[in-house]
């Protein structure tokens, strides 16, 4: 076929030769893609960072019904998915790999999960471009590789999602609401924040039975009965998991401060509607660059709208409902200060929003300028989004190091390194040091610590000093994660330095390894105190 025209018009054909390819080769590509990025990170198996040692810790010192209990250490996660980390601690071992194994499984599921619902649900060029989304999006690849839930919750959401959507075509049926209810009963146990996302859900396809037209009312609301039927089994393990899970944490005062002073809530009644209004941007901001790592705030919304115009013309009004429903419980949640939709907390909503965004590159139907150039703009932004992203994986790709901080996500520390480092120079009869921040990473990766420190405050060490430890040494070791509290590290340092004291320092990413000779006769550590591990954990 000859192509003449505008340079639009090469686009346009080249688009629609795209459109009328197989899909399934395609996607297939697709999913390597975004297996092989996901696989690459997991082999590199970097250092645990503080949130991740927390949760080995949790998972190391309990077993199954112990980890029912409210975790240690201002953690939590669902009960499904710390007993699949369990089981992985028990059959596989401690190591990176071995623990990181289950949010891999849940990062590659997401990837077949998201391709059979675009084949199922979208046109083949919408469904494909949705899954390259997902299959670059830097944020789901890096959390496909940590020890947290945050893949496991974007895989059970986006899975209600599809089923949510898949319902909303047909007639309710028994065998539509039990499959719905019994997979949002699963999904608790596994994801808590699909808890909110199945209320939302539930009560868009209820409202939906209700106000079909073309049936009698009669029928609409034995309807109705029908669907909400299977929902008391899932709203009592609803109940559950929040009575074990989600409370406790709602109650945690650190966590709360923690997050209250990250300025996430509305710091003013949302009847301020300046504030709010303020509040409302700034919390686009911050998602447009984390977790959709988008270059610009400008590209995420006009994407979702554009989606949302096309979805609504190809699919329905609800079906855009209910992929925007992670979104608005999300927004919900922080809106009312009881959940903070921010950053890594804000991915199980992504992909769900990307098959919305997906829906924007829709070919128009017709050939009129106004289509055109609607499904112009579209491209353009799909182009300005996934392109950067692809060049992040790439790079993270060649420099597994680097993945995280490309991601613009968690720490990418290196507190394995640091401590192996101190481990191999140390001598024997050296005391080895570590400040209280360093108690996760020092515990798990050894070497012992002889004693745990901190500076004096004002009013001198309630009681023993380090200078009860120091007689007749020599050299003394301190380790630091230097990714937390830096400015007390330091003051530790320079009261241990100076007065002869030879001071060598070994900065690691995230770490530093503090090397003291001393010299005879020097009095050192009055004014820094020996303290327990923090939060009564055991040492090691």
């Amino acid at each position: 076929m000859s192509v003449t025209g505008s340079p639009a018009a090469y686009l346009a054909a080249g688009w629609s030769r795209l459109s009328r390819s197989p899909y399934w080769p395609v996607a297939g590509l697709l999913v390597a893609l975004g297996a092989g990025l996901r696989l690459r990170q997991w082999a590199y198996a970097r250092s645990f960072w503080s949130d991740e040692l927390y949760v080995a810790h949790n998972l190391r010192e309990r077993g199954y019904l112990d980890l029912l209990r409210p975790l240690a250490f201002s953690q939590s996660a669902p009960p499904g998915w710390l007993w699949l980390e369990r089981f992985a601690l028990e059959h596989l071992g401690a190591g990176e790999r071995s623990l990181r194994l289950v949010p891999l499984l849940f990062g590659l599921a997401l990837l077949p999960l998201v391709a059979a619902l675009g084949r199922r649900l979208l046109p083949p060029l919408p469904a494909l471009a949705a899954l390259l989304l997902v299959a670059v999006a830097p944020f789901l690849i890096g959390y496909s590789n940590e020890l947290k839930q945050y893949s496991a919750e974007a895989f059970c959401v986006t899975l209600l999602v599809g089923l949510a959507l898949l319902l909303s075509r047909g007639t309710p049926s028994w065998a539509g609401a039990s499959v719905f209810w019994s997979g949002s009963l699963v999904a608790a146990g596994f994801s808590t924040l699909s808890i909110p996302v199945a209320g939302v859900l539930g009560a868009l396809l209820a409202a939906r039975t209700l106000a079909r037209p073309d049936r009698a009312w009669r029928t609409r609301w034995r309807d109705l009965g029908r669907f909400v039927a299977p929902a008391p089994a899932w709203a009592v393990v609803v109940l559950v998991v929040y009575v074990l899970f989600l409370a406790p944490g709602l109650d945690d005062a650190q966590l709360a401060a923690y997050w209250q002073g990250k300025s996430i809530y509305p710091a003013r009644p949302l009847t301020d509607l300046p504030a709010t209004v303020d509040w409302f941007g700034a919390t686009y901001r911050s998602l447009a660059a984390v977790p959709f790592v988008a270059w610009s705030a400008w590209v995420v919304v006009p994407l979702l709208v554009l989606g949302a115009v096309a979805g609504r013309r190809r699919l329905s009004g609800l079906a855009v409902l209910v992929l925007l429903a992670p979104l608005a419980a999300g927004l919900a949640g922080v809106a009312v200060s009881v959940y903070p939709f921010n950053g890594r907390l804000a991915l199980y909503a992504v992909p769900a929003c990307l098959l919305l965004a997906a829906l924007a590159v829709t070919p128009p139907a017709g050939v009129g300028a106004p289509g055109r150039v609607r499904w112009a703009v579209a491209v353009a932004l799909f182009l300005a989004l996934a392109v950067p992203q692809l060049a992040t994986d790439v790079v993270a790709t060649v420099h597994p190091a680097r993945a995280f901080a490309q991601g613009g996500g968690a720490n990418a520390a290196d507190y394995r390194t640091a401590l192996r480092h101190l481990d191999a120079q140390r001598r024997a009869g050296d005391l080895v040091l570590a400040t209280t921040v360093s108690w996760n990473a020092q515990s798990w990766y050894g070497p012992p610590a002889d004693a745990y420190v901190v500076a004096a405050g004002p009013g001198g060490c309630p009681g023993r000093t380090l200078s009860t430890l120091l007689a007749g040494r020599s050299r003394m070791w301190l380790f630091q994660a230097t990714d937390w509290a830096d400015v007390a590290n330091r003051d530790v340092i320079v009261r241990l330095g100076g007065g002869g004291v030879a001071v060598t320092e070994r900065p690691f990413s995230g770490a530093r390894v503090v090397r003291f000779d001393l010299i005879a006769g020097t009095a050192k550590g009055s004014d820094v105190c020996l303290v327990p591990p923090p939060n009564g954990a055991g040492r090691r």
